[in-house]
């Protein structure tokens, strides 16, 4: 983006002095005070939701709100690189070395640990790639992205109004539920990095996703995404509440789908838990 349209950006958002309660510091956009009372109405307390913005690393991602704004219905993506045997050695190794939680998994929820670890290798390479994007900034610029600043700074299509909101309604739910996640597992909401989407860890989790499905694989008192047996339980949960039952195969499409609503990737997955 160009110097100067950020300029501006900053300019638009920045105009007038919001009530001193709130959180701010040089970089907050006017449109964030806002969205912070709306949190606290839905539920946050007020001082963190302040002391969160206030926080010198928010920060308003431009880019993304355009990505999201003009997101087309995009091809049938391409897994074939999944379904190479170096990858698929990989992931037995992974069964192998990860199979105490995997089994405990298995027992718990009865969700094929196979199934759990192609879920890992298509969704982060097994925990390698989990993502570079500032989760909190991602969904805190997505809920403001139906603002008059945000349309005017960045010039989006009016006629996508309905899509705006829609998106801006999703992401304030997700920023919600992130935060909420973090207070109550006293996590620094700006230590978490994911896609540019806002899914996140192992198991590429959305928060809300986390709060109903996240799983205390190794008992320690929280929910950690980058924590291999927390991962492991989480994709298990997530199965389990969507039908998978291990005598059933007509379930495990149906639950994998409902992961990811991609036929490339449930045929890829599964394929992959069949060659494990």
């Amino acid at each position: 983006m160009k110097a100067g349209v950020l300029v501006a950006l900053f300019l638009i958002l920045c105009m007038g002095a919001p009530p001193a309660t709130w959180g701010r510091n040089p970089d907050t956009p006017v449109a964030y005070i806002t969205l912070q009372q709306d949190l606290v109405r839905h539920g946050l307390d007020k001082d963190y939701v302040a002391k969160v913005f206030r926080d010198s690393r928010v920060e308003f991602l431009p880019k993304v709100v355009t990505k999201i704004t003009y997101l087309k219905k995009e091809r049938p993506a391409d897994y074939s690189h999944f379904l190479k045997p170096e990858v698929v050695e990989k992931g037995r190794r992974f069964l192998q070395s990860h199979r105490p939680p995997l089994l405990r998994a298995q027992h718990q929820y009865g969700v094929a640990p196979e199934v759990i670890v192609a879920i890992l290798t298509v969704e982060s390479d097994l925990g390698k790639v989990t993502g570079r994007y500032s989760v909190f900034n991602v969904f805190a610029s997505l809920a403001v992205m139906d603002t008059p600043e945000v349309i005017q700074a960045l010039d989006l299509n009016r006629g996508m109004m309905p899509r705006l909101k829609k998106k801006a309604a999703w992401g304030k739910s997700e920023l919600c539920a992130f935060l909420s996640y973090c207070r109550q597992n006293r996590v620094d909401p700006f230590s978490i990095q994911g896609s540019w989407a806002g899914a996140f860890g192992f198991a590429q989790f959305l928060p809300s996703s986390l709060l109903r499905c996240g799983a205390d694989g190794n008992r320690d008192g929280c929910v950690d995404l980058f924590c291999y047996d927390d991962a492991i339980f989480s994709i298990a949960n997530y199965l389990h509440r969507s039908g998978f039952k291990m005598s059933s195969r007509s379930t495990w499409s149906k639950a994998v789908h409902a992961y990811n609503h991609s036929d490339a990737y449930v045929d890829t997955v599964l394929t992959l838990a069949n060659w494990y």
